[in-house]
């Protein structure tokens, strides 16, 4: 069965918004690079992947469906962070959208009748763990929240304490890494 000319266009968004992602993740993780804060950036650039295995885990369905796609890819000019707490929102607001994007596409499939996206977006594994595309950017959100929490709870008004927090975390996310 052919996609509908909405679903592929919707398709063809989250196609081209999951590469501007992994676009800013890799911008993000130079950013902790040149901080020399490796567990940051060892974070970072897992996120980067993980937006770039979405690109083609919807490269594949599109291709299996004998669909045409296209990408429009935007400069990512926004380098410039002025701290990690602007990091930190601007993952959360990127994994937000991710998700909002790909419920339009469910309720597009829905009011089709296309059980193929449906099970594809709900029950095709994308990772090796199994998880769905759907299912995985539940937890992708759920990991931006957690970390943006963590990181908030232990600011305060101390430049010194907070510099020690942020190793801190620092070190945390490398010891998440290297188990």
């Amino acid at each position: 069965m052919l996609l509908s000319k909405a679903t592929l266009n919707l398709l063809n968004q989250q196609l081209s918004h999951e590469l501007n992602n992994q676009t800013i993740y890799r911008n993000i993780q130079a950013y902790f690079s040149d901080l020399d804060l490796d567990g940051w950036a060892s974070f970072f650039g897992l996120q980067a992947e993980g937006e770039y295995d979405h690109y083609t885990h919807i490269i594949k369905y599109l291709d299996e469906r004998n669909a045409t796609y296209d990408i429009n890819v935007f400069a990512y000019t926004n380098c410039k962070f002025k701290d990690i707490k602007e990091i930190l929102h601007k993952y959360y607001a990127t994994e937000i959208i991710t998700t909002t994007k790909l419920y339009a596409i469910a309720k597009q499939a829905k009011e089709e009748n296309d059980q193929g996206t449906i099970g594809w977006l709900y029950t095709d594994p994308i990772s090796e763990d199994g998880l769905s595309l759907i299912q995985e950017q539940i937890e992708e959100e759920d990991s931006a929240l957690c970390l943006q929490s963590e990181f908030i709870q232990g600011l305060g008004d101390n430049e010194q304490l907070n510099g020690q927090w942020i190793r801190s975390l620092n070190e945390n996310l490398i010891k998440r890494f290297t188990k």
